[in-house]
């Protein structure tokens, strides 16, 4: 009996933990165009948007990236242009990693320049960038890859390529830990329906070997990590969930269809979601 309800508390503990995630909206950003990820530039106290502008996965050239301030205007709307379909970004080193349908572009930022543009063999939709403590670089080849690719001294290659990957997107690293949100394997390629949708999964960095974290639920982009809890975004019913460490999903705030790559400002206990369909960025202060 004691032990029943020992494992009863922690149960509660975390269900309350989850539950009691509580989000404000503090400013928004309109005027983008499919805006698909966003990352923090914190020595230059900017915000770097990835905008689409395009279809998903057209090679138009349309797409570019924008500097949003920390207060929600648009510095500059078309800092880089020339792009095709830019979705995941990744800070590091002074340097902005940009995952576009099958080639990862490499930005200094100092200079705002284009230094290289890093083609991924057999790719068809690059999507989330996540980057190690040692630099290296992890990007996901969602929709037909099935795949991650990592990219070390600027060299690109196919890091893990599995049918349980199940249409992977966001990317968070967690200890010696890839966490993977999946989209679910796709039965509609026009409307990227899915009969059985994605889950969050994780992959040791060292064996490779996949574990599944949650049952199959949502259409997942984006992924962060929030104290205990995971934070990911479903792209297709839209909303933003809480996942405790026992894979518990519990919705902490609502959206539109089309919240994208989510990113999580740590200091400022800021929530970004880009919001692809709608054409703008909303940012959430979250608090216990």
């Amino acid at each position: 009996m004691k032990q029943n309800m020992i494992w009863m508390s922690i149960v509660v503990l975390i269900f309350t933990n989850v539950s009691a995630q509580k989000v404000k909206k503090i400013w928004e950003v309109n005027g983008l165009e499919a805006p698909e990820s966003v990352v923090f530039d914190k020595e230059n106290q900017v915000y770097y948007v990835s905008n689409v502008a395009g279809q998903p996965a057209e090679k138009n050239g349309l797409g570019y990236i924008s500097i949003v301030t920390t207060d929600g205007n648009i510095k500059t709307k078309k800092w880089i242009e020339g792009l095709n379909a830019p979705k995941g970004l990744g800070l590091y080193n002074n340097h902005l990693y940009i995952a576009d349908i099958d080639v990862v572009v490499i930005v200094d930022i100092s200079k705002g320049e284009i230094l290289d543009r890093l083609p991924a063999e057999k790719a068809t939709f690059l999507n989330d960038i996540e980057i190690d403590t040692k630099g290296t670089v992890y990007v996901t080849d969602t929709f037909g890859g099935n795949a991650i690719y990592s990219i070390k001294d600027k060299k690109i290659e196919l890091w893990l390529k599995d049918e349980k990957l199940d249409y992977p997107n966001g990317l968070k690293i967690v200890n010696n830990q890839l966490y993977v949100a999946s989209w679910g394997v796709v039965t509609n390629p026009k409307t990227f329906e899915t009969e059985v949708p994605g889950k969050l999964m994780s992959v040791d960095l060292s064996t490779k070997q996949i574990k599944d974290i949650t049952v199959p639920k949502g259409n997942y982009d984006g992924l962060v990590k929030h104290d205990s809890q995971f934070l990911i975004s479903d792209w297709i019913a839209g909303g933003v969930y809480a996942i405790d460490q026992k894979g518990e999903i519990i919705k902490v705030l609502d959206s539109n269809p089309g919240a994208a790559d989510i990113f999580l400002n740590k200091e400022e206990k800021l929530l970004l979601v880009p919001q692809m369909l709608d054409g703008k960025m909303t940012v959430y202060q979250l608090s216990e």
